[in-house]
């Protein structure tokens, strides 16, 4: 009897082991064919073979149907806003892989989406070199750092976080700052104007992006915009998110918090859909005072009207945020990275690397002038010399028109007010030699005391005023930088044959833009004198709010267009494009003397002046407003490209393109409102190859640039000789050459690695010329002066970049993501005024390598509430060896030569860390 229950079992065991080996699964992974990243919630439907089953694919991506006998089968992969894609699988002995890249579906496609699509680059299709971050590494690595600190893992790329004041984020594409990168967001470009700069502190948009492309050197951008180092195209949600509620709070070092709020329609009756997003956040700053206070909103509201898609998108970030505005000797932070790099100490330094100069306390009170009796004395507030406070609201209207099977039609019209500016001091504000801090208590009781005295004839001594009004010498500013922007963009995309496509667009923008300084904190004192307005009487005192030192506005407008021919074949692709664009320009001084005209020349009538012309007497009052002629420039570019696929897995690609580059209007007119001298167009000349690996586990690119930028401009400021001190150069040239490798392995399901190198070599060629001016927009320097930068190498990136990164999954709904950079061939940047001299020209000072290791890691719980609701909780820990390294250096002494004495810098943060929870239904 036991040998016969024995047998039964055994048999009985066999018998299960067969059946369970009889069955396998299909595994695979759920791809956007636009961009290469994953689509988490994406379903997967298995039909066939006597069953009808289906999966949905987690965080990564991937998906896997268990339990299926071997046989033939149709896979189906869907996901809102994509077009259905199916494969014919069979199953035999093995497991079988079925790995999906959906297109976009262009009926159902966000408007917002679509603006932004037509400069996204395609795999294996278009030929640039080109990185892109979806939205579940931007929801598990970003914490709470400034959008650009995330593409730090992306090659040829170097963020860092400035000063340390939230928002203070610049970035780098091989080595052209952000003034010379194209930002978009939806399509829309938001680059400064007149400077072409990134304020990031306008928008706080991680938790509403969707992916983000960063396309280096060549970008795909179908209109004329103004990109040297690469383009990064910022995409947020639109109306094909699905239906959702989503709560999150988070909170971190530093005090930080942040509390957050989204609502996802989905697609409503009647094709009407809407996202609306509110987030507050809060914190002290890792940076000593770096506060910040924020608020931000956005918006989107969509209706399909027959062939068309119609949205109102809205958004902005009101904040205020205390400033770290420039670097300090190294000594101040840390004596011990001082000696390192050998530098010699300084007086009451080792403050630590988040040692900030721009604040202090201060007590107001009042003083009895004759009996100096102290009343009224407030409470001790601490006082930000720098800080920076605006509120940008930008709306978008789009719409997305498919005319036929042909033609497609894509435009938005925009509208942003930019209103607020950066807190500041008149001149610089004096320190306290004990704290080095500002001595805000000092220059209030300086102004506090500052009554005017008089001469006594009788006792032969100065006697005091005390019923007159205090003087103040030194107080706070408000630098105002506002702004009227509006915009159109129209593109159309023509199917010529199945293979030929016509594309064609304008870009037309209008922007106003308000410059003047106003007086904020008299800090003691009754009022201030006139600076730099020669139309009122200089005798006149200024009150808080009174404008001061400049006031003027700047105009214009830009209108481009472009063309492109793109042919295409599974195996070809080649793509011919232009763009031509037109820019004008006007400067109104409402600071510089009025001028009359008389015979058409221009003659200066100041404040209290008179001009006598043709026996006629003009005055101030009769005098009109000094008004700039409209300035033109034409720029233009061309560029051509083309990817051929060697394999189903191999392809290659290569393009070269040529951009005569407007300048920016403050590159135009000086300080003094002056049109400078022999301005020419910037030229830049690019050449780029490259060759890719594409399998649906394995991921890898490697490219080489060549960039040469002829009659180069910039611009910036020193305060090293105690006076503020703006530079201009011009007709600089600037060669970029290096090379890329970007690599991304899945070694399983739950183990997926990345990896990316880069090498780049970056110099000066020839000379330029220099323009120096102080405060109050004079002359300091010999006008024109020649410089010498030839063979000195471009500062303020690393030239060398090396990432490490993976992502594991130890059990269902868990990640850990550690990041390793390494940053090398860093140099400083330096000060121009001292390259007078080709003799003595020498480079500048090289940085130390630098290392930094991020951990990201959380878990999503299953879902409760009849499979309605899930919980899930992120952490972050950022620079978790707490290494400290140098991000911003700049030699701001009065000469180039690299005196380790004279290096001052900004280094990283510390080690912090974040902790957020959410909430989805």
């Amino acid at each position: 009897m036991k040998h016969t229950l024995l047998t039964f079992l055994l048999t009985c065991l066999v018998v299960v082991t067969a059946a369970a080996q009889s069955t396998f699964s299909i595994k695979g992974r759920v791809l956007d064919k636009l961009t290469g990243e994953t689509l988490p919630g994406a379903t997967v439907q298995v039909s066939g073979n006597g069953v009808n089953t289906g999966a949905g694919t987690e965080v990564n991506g991937s998906y896997s149907v268990p339990n299926l006998k071997p046989g033939t089968y149709v896979v189906k992969a869907s996901f809102i806003g994509y077009k259905i894609t199916e494969q014919r699988v069979t199953v035999g002995t093995q497991n079988a892989t079925a790995t999906f890249s959906l297109a976009a579906d262009n009926a159902t496609l966000s408007e917002v989406q679509v603006v932004g699509s037509l400069g996204l680059a395609v795999e294996r299709e278009t030929p640039v070199a080109y990185s892109a971050v979806n939205e579940v590494k931007l929801r598990e690595t970003l914490s709470n750092r400034d959008l650009p600190m995330i593409l730090n893992e992306t090659p040829g790329v170097y963020a860092t976080q400035g000063g340390g004041g939230t928002g203070d984020s610049r970035i780098t594409i091989r080595g052209f700052d952000q003034r010379n990168v194209a930002v978009m967001i939806n399509g829309v470009p938001v680059n400064d104007m007149e400077n072409g700069a990134v304020y990031w502190s306008n928008w706080d948009l991680g938790d509403v992006t969707k992916s983000l492309q960063v396309q280096r050197g060549l970008s795909a951008s179908k209109i004329s915009v103004p990109s040297v180092g690469g383009t990064i195209n910022v995409l947020t949600r639109g109306f094909d998110d699905k239906k959702s509620l989503l709560a999150r709070v988070e909170g971190g070092s530093n005090n930080y918090r942040k509390y957050s709020l989204m609502l996802s329609s989905g697609q409503l009756k009647g094709d009407w859909a809407f996202t609306v997003y509110g987030s507050r956040r809060t914190s002290d700053g890792w940076v000593d005072h770096a506060f910040d206070d924020a608020w931000t909103y956005f918006g989107n509201i969509s209706k399909r009207v027959g062939n068309h898609r119609l949205s109102l998108t809205g958004m902005g970030s009101p904040q205020k945020h205390g400033q770290r505005a420039f670097q300090s000797l190294v000594g101040y932070y840390s004596e011990k990275k001082a000696r390192e790099i050998g530098a010699a100490s300084v007086t009451n330094g080792n403050k630590g690397f988040d040692y900030n100069p721009y604040w202090g306390p201060l007590t107001r009170y009042d003083r009895n002038p004759v009996t100096r009796q102290v009343s009224n004395v407030q409470a001790s507030e601490d006082l930000n010399e720098r800080s920076n406070y605006y509120n940008k609201p930008q709306i978008n209207l789009n719409d997305f028109w498919q005319v036929n099977d042909r033609l497609f039609v894509t435009s938005v019209a925009y509208a942003s007010f930019g209103n607020g500016g950066g807190v500041g001091g008149n001149t610089t504000l004096r320190q306290n030699p004990a704290t080095n801090q500002t001595d805000f208590q000092g220059i209030y009781n300086a102004n506090r005391r500052n009554y005017p005295t008089v001469f006594n004839t009788v006792t032969r001594k100065n006697d005091t005023l005390f019923t007159q009004e205090r003087k103040s010498n030194q107080f706070l500013v408000n630098s105002v930088n506002s702004h009227r922007w509006y915009g159109f963009v129209v593109g159309a995309d023509y199917n010529l044959t199945d293979k030929l496509t016509l594309s064609a667009g304008v870009d037309g923008r209008s922007y106003y833009g308000l410059h003047y300084r106003e007086v904020r904190d008299l800090l003691g004192g009754d009022y201030a004198t006139v600076l730099g307005n020669q139309n009122i009487d200089p005798t006149t005192r200024l009150r808080e709010g009174d404008k001061f030192s400049y006031n003027y506005d700047g105009k214009t407008r830009w209108l481009g267009g472009y063309g492109q021919l793109e042919y295409k074949t599974p195996v070809l692709s080649a793509v011919v494009s232009g763009t031509l664009s037109r820019v004008n320009y006007k400067r109104i001084d409402y600071f510089k003397a009025k001028e009359v005209t008389v015979d058409g020349e221009v003659y200066p009538v100041p404040f209290g002046k008179v001009k006598t012309i043709n026996g006629r007497t003009y005055t101030n009052a009769d005098a009109q407003t000094s008004e700039t002629d409209w300035t033109t420039y034409t720029g233009y570019s061309f560029k051509a490209g083309a990817n051929y696929n060697l394999t189903e897995h191999d392809n290659v690609f290569v393009n070269t393109g040529y951009n005569s580059k407007v300048p920016f209007f403050n590159l135009v007119y000086t300080n003094q409102g002056r049109l400078y001298d022999n301005v020419k167009p910037e030229g830049i000349t690019s050449l780029e190859m490259g060759y890719g690996i594409s399998y649906p586990s394995m991921k890898a690119t490697l490219n080489a640039y060549y960039t040469l930028w002829a009659n180069k401009t910039s611009n910036s400021f020193s305060a090293a000789s105690g006076e503020p001190i703006y530079s201009a150069v011009r007709n600089v040239n600037a060669r970029h050459v290096g090379v890329e490798l970007s690599v991304a392995q899945e070694i399983s399901r739950r183990l997926q690695l990345s990896a990316a190198i880069s090498l780049g070599d970056w110099r000066w060629t020839g000379q330029g010329l220099l323009n120096q001016t102080n405060e109050a927009n004079e002359l300091v320097s010999d006008r024109d002066q020649p410089i010498y930068l030839d063979n000195i190498h471009v500062g303020d990136a690393a030239q060398n970049q090396f990432q490490l990164g993976l992502r594991y999954e130890p059990f269902r709904g868990a990640y850990f993501r550690p990041s390793f950079l390494l940053f090398s061939k860093y140099y400083a940047d330096f000060n121009p005024t001292g390259i007078l001299n080709p003799e003595t020209r020498t480079d500048s000072y090289r940085l130390p390598t630098s290392r930094n290791l991020d951990l990201h890691f959380g878990y999503d719980f299953p879902k409760v509430a009849k499979d309605r609701l899930r919980l899930g909780m992120k952490a972050s820990v950022l620079n978790a060896l707490n290494e400290f390294y140098f991000t911003d250096v700049s030699s701001r002494s009065d000469s180039n030569v690299p005196d380790i004495n004279q290096q001052q810098a900004f280094f990283n943060r510390g080690r912090t860390f974040t902790l957020g929870l959410s909430a989805t239904l």
